[in-house]
């Protein structure tokens, strides 16, 4: 797997598909919302991707921090489909450079 660290430049290489595929996946997985199929082929990915695994675990104190500030208050349905929208976007967006 390709390192998404800086290189001697400073540029971040490229984000290979199946990386940015698993980025794009990384909520529904921490919220319990895949496929028992798509989490193991995640959880798979997380195992052999050290950077992806790092994501993760970035990914995983966000959510428990967000859990912790907000006091179990939820957004409304309409404004998380919005963000997960918008994420998925952003994310495809990315891999196509």
């Amino acid at each position: 797997m390709s390192d998404v660290s800086k290189d001697a430049g400073g540029a971040i290489p490229p984000i290979k598909a199946e990386c940015a595929e698993v980025i794009a996946e990384v909520w529904t997985l921490l919220d319990g919302e895949c496929t028992a199929e798509k989490k193991a082929k995640l959880r798979q990915h997380l195992e052999d991707c050290p950077p992806c695994f790092q994501l993760y675990g970035l990914e995983e104190r966000i959510k428990g921090l967000i859990a912790t500030k907000c006091s179990g208050e939820r957004a409304p349905d309409s404004l998380r489909e919005r963000l997960r929208f918008e994420i998925s976007r952003t994310t495809i967006i990315r891999g196509q450079f």
